[in-house]
C-alpha cells in the first residue's frame, strides 16, 4: 500500500492491485497518531458522528435519532430546494397516530360484541338454511314415496279394471235396413276390450253417422253394453237455399235426412222459410228462427195426432208469414188456415177430432160448384168453412161444439163416432154462391 499527499493535504490510502487488495503481514503499518503520547491521546476530545447509530447507550441513541420538533435526524437528510421542497424524496403513504383513550376502546369492544353477533346470527341463520334444506330433502322423498306409491296403486287398479271390466256382451237391436251385426260394426266397439278404454260417446257418434239413426248407448256393470237404436221417420220435406232450389228431408223433431233429396218422396212440403243452410244429423236452421220452431211444432203436432194419413193428405205447408201460417190438401184444392202459433195444440187437436165433419162440409162447397174451400180453425165460434179463397169471411158455415172437453170441467166428453160411408146424406142448408164484386160488368164503387 502506497501513500500519497494530494494537494489539499488529504492523506488517502490505496490499494495495490497487485497485492490483491490486501496488505501484507510483514510491511509494517503507518499510525497517524505517532508521536503523540497516551495522556495527550486521552485528553483529546474524541469526535463523535452525531449521525452514527453505533453507541452503548439505547437511551441516548434514541435522544440522537430525534431533534425537539421529533423528526428522525439519524439519517442524512437531503438538500431542500429552493422552496423548501426536498428533492427527490420518494412518495410516501399518509401516516396517522391514533392515541389510545377510553373512547377508542369502548368503540373498539362495541365493534368487537357486534361483530360477534353479527357472527352468532350468521351461524343461526346457516343452521336454519341447513334445517329447511333438510326439511325440504324429506319432503321431497316423501313425495317421491307417495308418488310411486299411488302410480304402483293406479297401475293395479287399472290392470283390475282392464280385467274386470272387459266387453264380453255387445246387444243392439235391429232397426230397418240394418242388422244387428252391422250395427255394432258401425258402433266400433269389440268384445274382449276394456269399457275403461272404450268410449261410448264415441260410439253413439259412429252410429249417428248415418242421419236416419238415433242411438242410445248403455253399459250394464261388469261387462255389457247396451245399444238402443231407433230409426228416424222423415216427416217433411223443406224448400231451401238462396232461390229454394233445394230439397231437405227432415223429421218430426227438426233433424235434416238429406239436405240435397232428388224429391218430395211424397210427404209434405214446407215452403216460405229463409233457410241458405242444412246439414245431414244437425238441426234445420238457427234454434231462434221463430219459423223453423213454427215448422217443428206444427209438424210434431200433425205426427202425434196422425193426420199425416189421413184423406184428402196434407201436401203443403205455407210459412211465409208467421202470423198467417196455411196448410193445403193434395187434389180436393182445400185451404187449412192455422193463423198463427198461438193455442197450436187446441187447433190441431179440433182438426183431429172433427176431420170428417169438416171435410164433408168441404166437399159439399166444391160439389156446389165452387172451386175452394177454406177451413179456418181460428175462428171466434171454433172452426168455420167458406168457400171463397182465404181474406173473403163471408157466407161461412161454422161447426158449432167444436170445444175440447178439458175446456169445461163440467161437460162430460162425447164418443166420436165416425159416419156411415153408405147412409145417405142429410139434406143441409148450403148457401147460395155469393156474386163477388169482380164479377159485375161494372163498377159500382
Amino acid at each position: 500500500m502506497a501513500k500519497k499527499r494530494d494537494d489539499n493535504e488529504h492523506i488517502e490510502f490505496r490499494f495495490d492491485p497487485k497485492a490483491g487488495g490486501s496488505v501484507p503481514e510483514d510491511e509494517p503499518a503507518i499510525d497517524l497518531f505517532e508521536g503523540e503520547s497516551d495522556d495527550e491521546k486521552a485528553r483529546k476530545p474524541v469526535e463523535v458522528d452525531s449521525f452514527s447509530d453505533k453507541s452503548d447507550d439505547p437511551a441516548e441513541e434514541m435522544a440522537r435519532m430525534f431533534d425537539r420538533y421529533g423528526r428522525n435526524i439519524s439519517k442524512k437528510r437531503k438538500k431542500k430546494n429552493r422552496y423548501g421542497k426536498r428533492k427527490n424524496i420518494s412518495p410516501v403513504a399518509p401516516r396517522s397516530v391514533m392515541n389510545e383513550t377510553i373512547a377508542s376502546r369502548e368503540y373498539e369492544a362495541a365493534k368487537e360484541r357486534s361483530r360477534q353477533r353479527a357472527a352468532r346470527r350468521e351461524a343461526k341463520e346457516q343452521r336454519e338454511r341447513e334445517r329447511r334444506a333438510k326439511e325440504r330433502r324429506a319432503q321431497r322423498i316423501r313425495l317421491l314415496k307417495t308418488l310411486g306409491f299411488g302410480a304402483a296403486a293406479l297401475a293395479i287398479l287399472l290392470f283390475a279394471a282392464w280385467f274386470t271390466t272387459r266387453i264380453s256382451d255387445i246387444q243392439v237391436n235391429a232397426v230397418e235396413g240394418y242388422t244387428a251385426a252391422e250395427l255394432i260394426t258401425k258402433s266400433g266397439l269389440k268384445t274382449g276390450r276394456s269399457i275403461v278404454f272404450s268410449s261410448l260417446a264415441e260410439a253413439k257418434e259412429n252410429i249417428e253417422q248415418d242421419a236416419y239413426l238415433q242411438a242410445n248407448v248403455k253399459y250394464s256393470f261388469p261387462s255389457t253394453v247396451t245399444i238402443s237404436v231407433v230409426r228416424r221417420v222423415a216427416a217433411a220435406c223443406v224448400r231451401w237455399g238462396p232461390q229454394s232450389e233445394y230439397l231437405a228431408i227432415i223429421d218430426p223433431t227438426g233433424v235434416v235426412l238429406e239436405s240435397d233429396a232428388e224429391s218430395t218422396q211424397g210427404l209434405i212440403v214446407a215452403e216460405g222459410l229463409s233457410i241458405t243452410t242444412a246439414q245431414e244429423g244437425r238441426m234445420l236452421g238457427e234454434s231462434t228462427d221463430l219459423q223453423v220452431n213454427g215448422l217443428i211444432r206444427i209438424l210434431s203436432k200433425l205426427v202425434e195426432l196422425d193426420l199425416m194419413n189421413r184423406s184428402p193428405r196434407l201436401s203443403r205447408i205455407d210459412m211465409n208469414e208467421l202470423m198467417s201460417i196455411s196448410i193445403s190438401t193434395e187434389g180436393a184444392n182445400y185451404s187449412i188456415e192455422v193463423g198463427d202459433t198461438s193455442n197450436l195444440d187446441t187447433k190441431l187437436m179440433l182438426l183431429q177430432r172433427h176431420w170428417n165433419e169438416i171435410m164433408d162440409s168441404a166437399a159439399q162447397y166444391i160439389a156446389n160448384g165452387y172451386s175452394t174451400a177454406t177451413i179456418y180453425l181460428y175462428s171466434k165460434g171454433g172452426i168455420s168453412i167458406s168457400p171463397y179463397a182465404p181474406g173473403y169471411n163471408s157466407a161461412m158455415q161454422v161447426i158449432p161444439d167444436y170445444t175440447l172437453p178439458s175446456d169445461d170441467p163440467n161437460t162430460t166428453p162425447q164418443p166420436v163416432t165416425t159416419p156411415d160411408p153408405n147412409a145417405t146424406a142429410p139434406a143441409t142448408s148450403t148457401p147460395e154462391p155469393t156474386v163477388m164484386p169482380h164479377q159485375n160488368g161494372e163498377f159500382t164503387g
